[in-house]
């Protein structure tokens, strides 16, 4: 599993896909802090300051989630037509730990270009605008260990959903529903049903969709988020812990079913 696991990391460091996608993160980072700085000094231009900048981010947390799931998309999309996994699990490779050496790649790459392009967005903000407004390097710099659990399980429901289907496009659209359609249902359901709605609604509170925007207001004049308090930090990590624990469950019941 180590070697196949060190091929991996080798494959997707000559990703032409996943680096391109590097690429164009960077430079969408350059290219919003450039224009702001640019912009800085223009009459009734407000949003030049690092607050603006850091709030671009701070107020999508999300966006963690969907960058996960599309390095797991741009690495393992084509493994099935290719051919990939059908040559490993000729190689005495179990679906299992082909399944935890994808995880671990996607996990890999992921942090790899979190470390590149946190630095360079803080950077950028740092060097180039105003210090002023609500959203700070804290807000920013908490946002990362508040959202890495819950990224890492969004992580592994799209290598597990990948392996799953035939066809990207209801792996996409099967992430789509358990990550963002499901956990609004259950929100509505909670609210409008008159027997049982509490119990859903509870439920729907520690899904991330759901409690993440609840206790989030980031704006020009406040910056308030779920991970500012302890109790919220909390959810986010216990919320983040389950989604891995349940998503590789799943991961296993759903393989071992094909494999039937």
């Amino acid at each position: 599993m180590l070697n196949y696991i060190k091929s991996e990391l080798y494959r997707a460091a000559h990703s032409k896909e996943l680096r391109g996608a590097f690429i164009g993160l960077l430079a969408i980072i350059l290219f919003l802090n450039l224009t702001l700085f640019l912009m800085k000094d223009v009459e009734h231009f407000r949003y030049g300051s690092s607050s603006f900048s850091y709030s671009m981010l701070v107020s999508v947390p999300m966006m963690y989630c969907y960058v996960a799931a599309d390095v797991a998309a741009m690495l393992y999309e084509s493994d099935r037509r290719n051919g990939t996994m059908g040559n490993s699990i000729a190689y005495g490779i179990s679906r299992m730990q082909l399944l935890a050496g994808k995880c671990v790649v996607c996990f890999v790459a992921s942090l790899v270009m979190l470390a590149v392009a946190l630095p360079l967005y803080i950077g950028c903000a740092e060097l180039l605008l105003h210090a002023t407004g609500p959203t700070t390097i804290q807000d920013m710099l908490l946002e990362v260990p508040a959202m890495s659990l819950i990224a890492t399980g969004s992580l592994i429901l799209a290598v597990v959903l990948l392996d799953f289907f035939e066809n990207s496009f209801f792996s996409v659209l099967a992430w789509l529903t358990v990550m963002l359609f499901l956990p609004k249902i259950l929100l509505f359901a909670g609210i409008v049903l008159p027997f049982g709605g509490d119990v859903l609604m509870d439920v729907a509170m520690w899904m991330p969709a759901n409690f993440i925007p609840a206790g989030t207001n980031v704006n020009m004049s406040e910056c308030s988020t779920i991970w500012d308090t302890g109790t919220g930090m909390a959810r986010c990590l216990i919320s983040g812990t389950a989604g891995i624990l349940v998503f590789s469950a799943a991961g296993v019941l759903l393989l071992r079913k094909k494999d039937i």
